[in-house]
């Protein structure tokens, strides 16, 4: 208590306005530490205004007791400097003009030390306040308990968000309030938004148009329909000069409200903080932490202010992944940009749709100005941005899986985020924890087309057809947009070469008119015509898929076909000239000055040229391609350059640099062509002298499972000959067993091949039945 009494003396010693001054300073420092211990805590928002009302009670009482103890400035200060050590008196007059006697019983109420003992019980009961309404609202009791709570919604619940209505002047407001408040409620830890790929795919299967509009009661129809509990809805409202904009949660079953509140905006630029409070709210009452509710940036600094930007966006967005048209919705993000050049969820989604599309220079572009502006992103998109960025600018795949990860630990269900996890696992070849990733991705979201075809995919490099072809009817059962492809790599993977000419032909129909799918149709007939040794067909197959690559604007695939085209002639028939005039014709009509530097197929025409015997060409372009490439940036070609350079160096007799380069295309080989270094590696070891080594490692590329049109076409260039080259091989051995094997393999496959070719077969029987015993 001897603090207590010091403390009650200086106070004495104070004027009244010292006093107040104390007081209040002592208030504002308390309410900065809890409004700071709010936001670092995530306590009740009420918190700091609880205790700047229990401050302003407490300044009358600080006030009455220094009035009542009359202590202030007069007697009291100067009894303490007459009596040293005596006790202060609690009222002595102060001298001067005569006062009123204050009552004893006002005198025994109004002290000093009472005024403390107040102010510490009122500091207690603020803090006994926090844990009591944290305990109600965890219990679900009464007005404090959260929808997670009171079972209303359970952790991880899919919500489904109606369009706002508009109500206000501006066409424009009502679909940027829809994005600015899906953006704001896809932050939630709590429950999901369903997405628009999702809720198109729903549509689909009531027979609506994928793309309607998403008004109030079509959103309710769609969650009934699919189960889930509950809609948010919306509407703008123009009043006078400013807005007032109303959200509501409301139960799917019964269209019973579950919470609602609205929000005003003085005019079109504070929406977006309108709609931020808004949905914090809503997150705060659905039962997320308040931590992590406060921890979020403002949505004004995530998204854009531009409304006009924002709509741009949002249209963008849905004809990308809601109608399927990438260069409308491409372009749209383009004007968002244009519009703020700082928008990095725009380049997000644009740096995605390239990298799709495979176009090197545009997903380098929008990744970097993406994660330039990262911190204007949610922390899911940061994540994805981050993730990104590693996984397609700078190649760090182990910092990207990292990243994945971490999204996924606190967002479970993200779509993006699995999709970019399971890609950088099938990236590197790790294909068992791809197929994890994509099967917990499917549980999470059935409804997402790519996924499935990924788990396919997948399966497939795993050699597991059976659970391959589980996946493939599945997908065909629900009407997956990829099934028909998915049908066509599963038969390559199987060999069924029959079912991959059935497959193709349905894309066929199902696609007619459409340059892209034209020029898929085209390549895989003609891989299949190709490997069974039919030239002709293959040809014309090839030359069909160039006009369609060229159709739809895909020059650098035009350009790669270019050399598969002529290699078919090279390598088969030795038509050299043929074929380096069909590539020079290539490239007159589409000259790689008018491609992108990281997307111009540098290496695959080095490549071609050194087969063909122009090594000064074939390092020229090896040389253009070093000086027109970032080093930092070529690295998802580099298996390519490797290859070409030891193309050079195998015509050249420089064995050794051969072996060496090919292996080191080999272990950089990314899903494009898994093993298409094997080839030509075994023939380094082949003409090296090493056949030992030339055996395994063609054995290794005949092990390997064909997964897609570049290994389709690798196969119908290579394998052919690696048959003929390990019957001779084995032959020489004296393993005549094996050697019949591979023989006969040639033989079944060239059975009805084109007649140029059947010299080989017939060379290939004829050393069968000299190395079948006489029986």
């Amino acid at each position: 208590m001897s603090r207590l009494k010091r403390l009650i003396r200086e106070i004495h010693r104070r004027s009244l306005w010292q006093v107040l001054l104390i007081y209040v300073g002592a208030a504002w420092a308390c309410f900065e530490l809890i409004d700071a211990v709010t936001n670092r805590l995530g306590l009740p928002a009420w918190l700091p205004g609880l205790a700047v009302v229990l401050f302003l009670l407490g300044l009358p009482f600080v006030v009455a007791t220094a009035f009542v103890q009359e202590g202030v400035g007069g007697g009291a200060a100067r009894q303490e400097a007459a009596t040293p050590g005596a006790e202060p008196a609690e009222a002595e007059p102060t001298g001067g003009a005569p006062e009123a006697e204050v009552p004893g019983g006002v005198r025994r109420v109004f002290t000093w030390r009472n005024a403390i003992l107040a102010g510490l019980a009122t500091l207690a009961l603020l803090t006994l306040s926090i844990p009591t309404y944290m305990g109600l609202r965890t219990a679900g009791v009464g007005p404090f308990g959260t929808l997670l709570t009171q079972g209303v919604l359970e952790e991880r619940d899919r919500v489904v968000l109606a369009n706002f209505e508009n109500q206000a002047g501006d066409p424009r407001i009502a679909v940027v309030a829809t994005q600015w408040f899906r953006t704001a409620l896809a932050q939630s830890t709590a429950v999901q938004v369903a997405g628009q790929e999702y809720v198109a795919n729903v549509l689909r299967r009531m027979g609506r148009e994928p793309n309607a509009p998403l008004d109030y009661e079509l959103a309710r129809e769609v969650a009934v329909r699919e189960g889930l509990k509950a809609v948010t809805a919306g509407e703008v409202i123009e009043v006078g000069g400013g807005y007032v904009v109303s959200a509501r949660l409301v139960a799917a079953e019964t269209g019973e409200e579950l919470w609602t509140d609205n929000e005003a905006a003085r005019d079109s630029t504070a929406i977006v903080d309108s709609i931020d409070r808004l949905s914090r709210r809503l997150r705060e009452r659905i039962g997320e932490s308040l931590r992590t509710v406060r921890g979020n940036k403002p949505l004004a600094q995530v998204t854009t202010s531009s409304l006009e930007a924002l709509r741009k966006y949002s249209l963008g967005v849905r004809a990308i992944h809601v109608e399927g048209d990438v260069a409308k919705g491409v372009g749209l993000l383009r004007e968002a940009v244009a519009i703020d050049t700082a928008f990095a969820m725009a380049y997000l989604q644009m740096g995605w749709a390239a990298f799709v599309a495979e176009r090197r220079t545009p997903t380098v572009r929008a990744f970097t100005r993406a994660y330039r502006y990262r911190d204007r992103l949610t922390e899911r998109e940061r994540y994805l941005t981050e993730g990104g960025y590693h996984a397609a600018v700078t190649g760090e795949h182990e910092k990207a899986i990292t990243i994945a990860r971490t999204l996924l630990d606190v967002y479970p269900d993200d779509l993006y985020g699995a999709s970019l996890l399971w890609g950088l696992y099938a990236l590197d070849q790790r294909f068992e924890r791809a197929e994890e990733v994509a099967r917990r991705a499917i549980e999470a979201d059935s409804s997402y087309a790519l996924n499935h075809w990924a788990l396919l995919n997948i399966q497939v490099s795993l050699g597991k057809f059976q659970e391959a072809q589980a996946t493939l009817e599945r997908m065909v059962e629900v009407g997956n947009p990829y099934s028909l492809g998915a049908a066509v790599w599963l038969a390559i993977a199987r060999e069924d070469h029959d079912g991959v000419v059935a497959s193709v032909r349905a894309v066929n129909d199902s696609y007619a008119g459409d340059p892209y799918w034209r020029a898929f149709a085209s390549s895989h007939l003609a891989g299949v015509a190709w490997l069974r040794g039919h030239l002709d067909q293959a040809e014309r197959e090839l030359r069909d898929a160039l006009a369609g690559w060229e159709a739809a604007g895909r020059v650098q695939r035009y350009l790669r076909l270019a050399v598969w085209l002529a290699l078919l002639r090279l390598q088969l028939d030795g038509a050299v000239e043929r074929g380096i005039q069909t590539v020079d014709e290539a490239l007159e009509r589409h000259p790689l000055t008018t491609i992108p530097a990281l997307d111009r197929p540098y290496a695959e025409l080095a490549e071609f040229y050194a087969i063909a015997g122009e090594l000064d060409r074939a390092r020229g372009l090896l040389a253009e391609h070093d000086a027109a490439t970032d080093p930092e940036l070529r690295w998802p070609t580099e298996d390519l350059r490797h290859r070409a350079a030891g193309y050079i160096a195998l015509a050249e007799g420089r064995h050794a640099e051969a072996i060496a380069e090919f292996r080191l295309s080999d272990d950089r080989a990314g899903l494009r062509c898994r093993w298409c270094a094997l080839p030509p590696l075994a023939d380094a070891y082949d003409l090296a002298g090493e056949p030992d080594s030339a055996v395994a490692v063609y054995e290794r590329f005949l092990g390997g499972v064909v997964v897609g049109i570049d290994e389709l076409h690798a196969a119908a260039r290579y394998r052919p000959a690696v048959y003929e080259r390990l019957g001779a091989l084995y032959e020489a051995r004296g393993d005549t067993a094996k050697a019949i094997h591979y023989y006969g393999k040639l033989v079944e496959l060239w059975e009805d091949a084109d007649p140029e070719l059947q010299p080989r077969v017939e060379a290939a029987r004829r050393a069968i039945e000299a190395l079948t015993p006489d029986t």
